[in-house]
């Protein structure tokens, strides 16, 4: 796919809606297929509005259209001071959605590849993110583009039999 033709612009709060009803179709989409990944404390349009705030939120454009959207900051859960990191100097991708009218169309690599670029023009070193262990998709997609799994965490906020997350790690050459 030729991923050049799409964008990966920093939020706006003009498009917080837009951004806002992705996350709850996305949510629902899961929800369908018994992932409980999100509810309606995370994320939610509170969250996104702060993200946009503090310019951690990217929509990823075709034209004028936003398909999807991702935050990218430095933040880390403190779940995660368990894991055996490689590098030192990551990005993070938290909350990373496609809008479910246009999964399928190999957008999720194209996000991800994007979410690397941006990291490598900002002289981070890594990409790490964590991943539901129950969302069979999104771990295959993270594998074949390279990321390595570092660990699992738990998060006890969660129900049971969905606190595990898998901790990913992919190092960028810069």
């Amino acid at each position: 796919m030729d991923y050049l033709s799409y964008k990966l612009v920093k939020a706006n709060i003009e498009m917080i809606e837009e951004i806002n009803k992705i996350y709850l179709n996305c949510r629902d989409a899961l929800l369908e297929q018994g992932i409980l990944q999100w509810d309606e404390f995370y994320p939610n349009k509170a969250y996104f509005h702060e993200c946009i705030e503090n310019e951690f939120l990217n929509v990823l454009m075709e034209n004028n259209s936003i398909l999807g959207h991702v935050v990218l900051s430095e933040w880390q859960s403190e779940e995660w001071k368990v894991i055996n990191w490689e590098k030192k100097n990551p990005t993070i991708i938290h909350s990373l959605m496609i809008n479910p009218l246009v999964q399928g169309r190999g957008l999720g690599p194209v996000l991800v590849k994007l979410c690397e670029e941006y990291a490598m023009d900002n002289g981070y070193d890594s990409v790490r993110l964590d991943a539901f262990s129950n969302n069979a998709k999104v771990l295959y997609l993270y594998k074949k583009l390279g990321y390595q799994k570092r660990g699992s965490v738990f998060f006890k906020s969660k129900p049971i039999g969905h606190q595990e997350y898998i901790c990913f790690e992919k190092g960028l050459q810069i």
